[in-house]
């Protein structure tokens, strides 16, 4: 996990740096803590989907954020759900030309030379990296676990999460139809007519191939984002596909691949 020092109206947090999300987004109770709650355009308010839902409160226009050694200008999402404060968001990174520099541990700004190195795991609080150790996955492609709650893309079997609501799901039916196939027809005696031939037990209902399940369609809009970043068509589709649509995880699980 990537986490910086910063401040907003002067007040010091660790902002969680996340390409993958494509706003940047603060919680209601570090809006409240910066003092810039009053600031919240309310007309922006509403219900993010995705993997759950999570209450947007609003949207800060404008306010000062230092990092590093520049003071810049930057619009947050008031959202509920978020087990982060700060969130940086692609379009903050976009729009302040940040690179993150794993090799040299940094995320520079620009080309003035203003770069602040990330957080070693023991400045990171405890309650944020047991928060994404322990949220709710759903699984993608090639073995990958996604957050969804934070929508981190995870290598297989690292996750320590409690598995989605719809894995849970998908597992109860696949018993469900073991559970139907094996009582069949098939294991039934054939009842005896009268004055006529014995009939011919029916095929066993679970030999059936199963119906294959038909690809979601993605809107032009979604393909289009994606394809902005700098992907295919067809990268931008199969993210799409393995993260139900959700534009968000998809651009995550795309910038991590």
């Amino acid at each position: 996990m990537l986490y910086i020092p910063v401040e907003v109206n002067k007040n010091p947090l660790k902002a969680f740096v996340d390409s993958g999300a494509q706003t940047t987004i603060m919680s209601p109770s570090c809006a409240e803590a910066c003092g810039i709650m009053r600031l919240i355009d309310k007309r922006y308010s509403g219900v993010a989907k995705g993997v759950g839902t999570a209450q947007i409160l609003g949207r800060v226009h404008s306010a000062d954020i230092k990092i590093g050694k520049a003071t810049m200008s930057c619009s947050f999402t008031v959202m509920e759900g978020k087990d982060v404060d700060l969130l940086l968001g692609l379009d903050m990174l976009k729009r302040f030309q940040a690179v993150i520099d794993l090799r040299a541990n940094k995320l520079v700004f620009g080309d003035d030379g203003n770069e602040v190195s990330f957080l070693g795991e023991a400045e990171i609080p405890k309650y944020l990296e047991e928060a994404q150790q322990n949220e709710p996955t759903i699984s993608g492609p090639n073995g990958t676990e996604i957050g969804a709650q934070s929508g981190t893309v995870r290598p297989a079997g690292t996750s320590g999460g409690v598995s989605s609501s719809a894995g849970k799901g998908a597992a109860f039916q696949g018993q469900g139809h073991t559970l139907s196939g094996g009582s069949s027809s098939s294991s039934k005696a054939p009842m005896s007519m009268p004055n006529g031939p014995t009939p011919a037990p029916t095929p066993a209902a679970a030999t059936a191939p199963p119906a294959r399940p038909a690809q979601p369609v993605h809107s032009k809009e979604a393909i289009d984002q994606l394809q902005s970043l700098g992907f295919t068509r067809e990268q931008a589709i199969a993210a799409l596909d393995a993260c139900g649509g959700n534009v968000e995880y998809a651009a995550g699980l795309l910038f991590q691949g």
